[in-house]
C-alpha cells in the first residue's frame, strides 16, 4: 500500500479496505469448510500434539506479558533476562502477587464462588490505586517509575478525537486496487494462518472441559463471526483460549450468557 499510495488518508483507506476483505475472505473459508463438514479433519491430530501447540502460546503470551508488563523488549538471553527481571523486577512483582494470590483463592474457594475469577480481576485496578494512596506515591512518580502505559502522541494523526472516524477513512474512490490485488498473497497467508487456531484451540479447550465439540459448527460460527467483522472493517477473529476456560470455569453456560459477554466486551 505504501508503495503504490505513500502515506495519508488514501493509503488508509485502501489498508482498512484490506483488512475488512481479509475478514470476509477467512469468513467465508470457515464457513464453507464447516458447510462441507471438513471438521473431521481436526480429529486426525493427537491431543498431546494439541495441548503441547497451547504449551507453545502459552510461553509465547508468558513472553509477551513480561515485555509489557516491564515496557522493554525479551530475549532468552543472560542480558534479556537481566534487562527483564533483575532491573525492572518492581513492573513484574506486582503482576506476580495479583497471580499468586488468584491461584491460592481459586485453590481453597474456586469450586464454591464461580465468579471469583473475573470480580478478581475487576478489583486489581482499584487495589493498585489503593495501594499507591496508602504509600503515599504520587501518580508523576508511579508513572516514572514506569507503572503507566507512556501517553500516546496524536500530533499529525488524521484521526480526529471521536473514534467513529475510524468507520469514515474508507472511501472507494481512493482505494488503490492494483495494491489489493499485491496483497493477495498476503491475504491468503493470512487466511491459512488463522485456519490453523480453530483446529487447535477448539479441542484443546474440550480437552480442558471435558465436553466433546462439533467442529462443523464451530467452523460455521466462526465464519459468520468473521464475515461480519469484515463488513464493518473489523480485524480476523477466532476463539481465545484462556478466556473460553475463564468463561467455563465460571459456569458460564448457554446463548445468553454468551451474549451478556459479547455485549459488554464490546
Amino acid at each position: 500500500v505504501i508503495q503504490e499510495q505513500g502515506y495519508g488518508l488514501p493509503a488508509l483507506s485502501t489498508l482498512f479496505f484490506l483488512f475488512g476483505l481479509s475478514s470476509v475472505v477467512v469468513g467465508t473459508v470457515f464457513y464453507l469448510l464447516g458447510k462441507f463438514e471438513y471438521g473431521r479433519v481436526v480429529y486426525f491430530f493427537p491431543s498431546h500434539v494439541l495441548v503441547g501447540c497451547i504449551g507453545g502460546i502459552g510461553a509465547f503470551i508468558i513472553a509477551t506479558s513480561v515485555e509489557v508488563s516491564t515496557n522493554t523488549v525479551f530475549h532468552f538471553t543472560l542480558e534479556g533476562v537481566e534487562e527483564c527481571f533483575i532491573r525492572h523486577m518492581h513492573l513484574w512483582l506486582p503482576v506476580l502477587a495479583f497471580e499468586v494470590v488468584l491461584r491460592i483463592l481459586l485453590k481453597g474457594f474456586g469450586d464454591k464462588y464461580p465468579l471469583l475469577a473475573p470480580i478478581y480481576y475487576c478489583l486489581i485496578t482499584p487495589v493498585f490505586y489503593m495501594c499507591l494512596g496508602v504509600t503515599g506515591i504520587d501518580m508523576n512518580t508511579a508513572a516514572k517509575a514506569g507503572y503507566f502505559f507512556p501517553p500516546i502522541s496524536t500530533s499529525g494523526s488524521v484521526f480526529n478525537k471521536d473514534l467513529l472516524d475510524i468507520f469514515t477513512i474508507i472511501n472507494i474512490g481512493t482505494i488503490s486496487w492494483k495494491a489489493v490485488v499485491k496483497a493477495i498473497p498476503t491475504m491468503v497467508s493470512l487466511t491459512a494462518f488463522s485456519l490453523i487456531h480453530v483446529p487447535i484451540n477448539i479441542p484443546a479447550f474440550a480437552i480442558s472441559t471435558n465436553v466433546e465439540p462439533d467442529m462443523n459448527a464451530e467452523l460455521i460460527a466462526h465464519g459468520y463471526s468473521n464475515a461480519v467483522s469484515g463488513i464493518f472493517g473489523g480485524l480476523q477473529n477466532y476463539m481465545a483460549y484462556s478466556n473460553s476456560v475463564i468463561y467455563s470455569k465460571s459456569n458460564g453456560k448457554g446463548k445468553a450468557s454468551s451474549l451478556g459477554i459479547v455485549s459488554v466486551s464490546a
